[in-house]
């Protein structure tokens, strides 16, 4: 419990420096070391299973995090997706055939998996903190994920009875699921009340009530994409990069579809 609380702690602070020091470089950067973190993660054990994903071309896919959001304009970036999306596949398959390590159609779709699973979905958490406004928005974001976990630890540990998903996650209940969902309708609302009368921004918050029940439900479901992953993986963390809390793809599962619902809710109607 002590190192839990410690590298909580920790993490927390990175956090605060993350969100006081707004500059576009060291927002690429986190979000880069953290999806070179998690390749490393999710490689380390789909390779305790048997499978071979193709980690150089991974980490290259680490790189389009620099593709998002204002060092490269919008034209460029539809004409770099057009010509290194097909070359990438298509070097994977290559790679494939001719490599020295005999890999199957298994190891290059899981390796396609991972550059979308991981840096892609990571790339948004950069993209909504270089917005107007992005490290207010980027709150949503984090309580989207951990107001949504704290919440359905609470109330599952306390009034947790019918199982949610047992096949995958044993512990995760149907009344936990709820409770983080409340979480997260408290914490949006509490939110916008302040963007609106403390910061002057032209909230809706009966809007940020209705995505918090949306962003909720992806967190949840981020959170058991990864245990499904870790089941099919027979581990129990992804790492031991945070004592107590596990690896990097443990502690930020909910973020990574998280945020993508918040950037587009942001782009569609704000």
């Amino acid at each position: 419990m002590k190192k839990r609380i410690i590298s909580g702690a920790v993490f927390a602070v990175i956090l605060t420096v993350l969100l006081l020091v707004n500059n576009s470089l060291v927002d690429t950067l986190f979000v880069l070391v953290l999806s070179l973190i998690g390749i490393f993660e999710l490689n380390k054990v789909l390779k305790n299973v048997g499978y071979k994903p193709i980690a150089w071309i991974e980490y290259l896919g680490c790189l389009q995090i620099f593709f998002m959001g204002s060092i490269i304009p919008e034209a460029y970036k539809v004409l770099l997706i057009k010509i290194i999306v097909p070359i990438a596949i298509i070097g994977a398959f290559v790679y494939m055939i001719v490599g020295t390590v005999k890999r199957t159609v298994i190891d290059v779709a899981l390796t396609i998996f991972a550059v979308i699973y991981v840096p892609f979905m990571f790339s948004f958490m950069k993209l909504i903190m270089e917005l107007n406004n992005g490290r207010y928005y980027f709150m949503f974001v984090l309580c989207g994920a951990f107001v949504s976990d704290t919440f359905a630890y609470l109330i599952g540990s306390r009034f947790g009875r019918t199982k949610l998903c047992p096949e995958i996650s044993p512990n995760k209940t149907v009344e936990g699921s709820i409770g983080g969902i409340i979480g997260v309708i408290i914490s949006y609302t509490i939110l916008a009340l302040i963007g609106k009368y403390a910061l002057y921004m032209n909230i809706n918050v009966y809007y940020w009530v209705f995505i918090a029940i949306i962003a909720a439900i992806a967190g949840q479901f981020g959170d058991l994409t990864a245990s499904a992953i870790k089941r099919m993986c027979k581990i129990k963390d992804f790492g031991n990069i945070m004592p107590g809390h596990g690896g990097v793809l443990d502690r930020f599962d909910s973020v990574m579809f998280v945020a993508p619902i918040v950037y587009a809710f942001i782009k569609l109607y704000i």
